[in-house]
């Protein structure tokens, strides 16, 4: 069994979105995905039932709305915190978290504590599944 590395899994979570189905296969080490909207002829979603594959967690599992409070929360100029907070509010809050990193200068810092945060979600993911890994947050 191959040992995992954090920041390569946390690269591969970070590009799960609700279409897409990502695995991980504990003997050669690399992760295959297969997307709802793939060709029948596409996609050998069968492959993914043997028992070298292992689910990565769905974009429901890693809720990013949820790192982005948990950053916003962390974030001590009052004024970019309140910003924040707004842009958190209502529907079209991920285009609006975004934007507003950009007007306040924060998006170095975003980027970093999304990552930091998909790497844990890939060492807790790890251990829960019995996956050795290697490397540490960035």
């Amino acid at each position: 069994m191959k040992k995992l590395d954090l920041n390569a899994a946390a690269g591969e979570f970070e590009m799960i979105d609700s279409e897409t189905h990502l695995f991980y296969n504990v003997e050669t080490g690399e992760f295959d995905f297969y997307n709802d909207f793939m060709a029948v002829d596409d996609a050998d979603a069968e492959k993914f039932e043997e028992n070298d594959w292992i689910a990565a967690p769905s974009q429901r599992d890693i809720n990013e709305y949820d790192i982005m409070v948990e950053f916003t929360e962390g974030v001590s100029n009052p004024r970019k915190n309140e910003l924040l907070c707004v842009a958190l509010e209502g529907r079209g809050a991920f285009r609006r978290f975004k934007d507003t990193l950009c007007r306040v200068d924060l998006e170095e810092e975003w980027y970093a504590f999304k990552h930091r945060a998909y790497v844990e979600i890939a060492r807790e993911w790890c251990d829960e599944n019995d996956i050795e890994y290697v490397g540490k947050m960035k």
